[in-house]
């Protein structure tokens, strides 16, 4: 269902167009791509050792004095990453199919440089470990805000793959509180078929309502998408991921969050995932 990208050569590609005596900036070869959110990404790639032969191609931004190419012949890869969120979106589930007493998992990754580092931790109600599965998957895309999915789901299926089994699967990344409706947890979600909750530290998209109790409303375009929750003096984000409501995402988040801002199962696999970059 989701495809993965291999952005540093759909780059490589681009900058190979620029021809002799010409430049070009971060923010030509990100619309090249698809979409100029992917700038910062663009920088940052250039300097990889990949690249080294490259960056005397490309300055971040245009100085006078210079010629800038921008004619560059692409599929602009990353517009048709965001066209399939888009329709990918319109299959994500609202409406509860999760049974309470069920056993719960958090899924999390760490990363060191191009190998991403994938922990999958399985609980019960009462925040027993039952079980642990962890992957390492090479990774060809870098960050780049709203393809989170893109970046992340291969390591974080991988591992929840391994798992004997689940009923709810809360994931570090968005769900439908996304720029298209479809953030990592709902593209987890919909390739597994399970329930999942998204759950981040920051919000990509809305504006923080009016607290309603424990909770206040992340509204986008005057719709609720997600949820501002607070535990023990820390913000997080919630949201549908796919086979849930939101009503029911924000109490199993609050109910499962014993330290930190995380829930048990996502705070635990956050930990085995760093503890694996470090020792792997």
């Amino acid at each position: 269902m989701i495809p993965e990208v291999d952005f540093y050569s759909y780059l490589r590609d681009l900058i190979e167009q620029i021809p002799e005596g010409k430049m070009s900036t971060s923010k030509q070869l990100a619309i090249a791509l698809g979409d100029q959110i992917a700038a910062s990404a663009v920088s940052s790639a250039l300097q990889r050792e990949e690249f080294h032969e490259a960056r005397g191609k490309v300055n971040a931004e245009e100085a006078a004095g210079l010629s800038y190419f921008s004619d560059f012949r692409s599929d602009k890869p990353l517009r048709r990453l965001a066209e399939l969120q888009r329709d990918l979106a319109k299959r994500v589930v609202s409406e509860d199919a999760y049974p309470e007493s069920g056993r719960v998992a958090g899924v999390d990754v760490a990363y060191r440089g191009d190998e991403a580092f994938a922990a999958c931790v399985v609980m019960d109600r009462a925040l027993n470990v039952l079980e642990e599965r962890t992957a390492v998957v090479e990774i060809r895309f870098p960050y780049v805000p709203g393809y989170l999915a893109f970046r992340e789901a291969p390591a974080v299926l991988s591992a929840a793959k391994l798992a004997s089994g689940f009923d709810l699967l809360i994931v570090n990344g968005h769900g439908v509180a996304h720029p298209r409706g479809f953030g990592l947890a709902s593209c987890v979600g919909l390739e597994l078929d399970v329930p999942t909750i998204g759950l981040a530290r920051s919000p990509l998209i809305g504006d923080v309502g009016e607290r309603r109790g424990c909770w206040a409303p992340l509204i986008h375009e005057d719709k609720v998408v997600g949820a501002e929750v607070e535990a023990h003096g820390s913000r997080a984000y919630v949201s549908v991921g796919h086979k849930i409501s939101l009503e029911k995402s924000v109490k199993i988040a609050k109910r499962l969050t014993a330290k930190g801002r995380f829930p048990e199962p996502l705070r635990r696999a956050h930990m085995e995932a760093a503890r694996m970059r470090k020792r792997v």
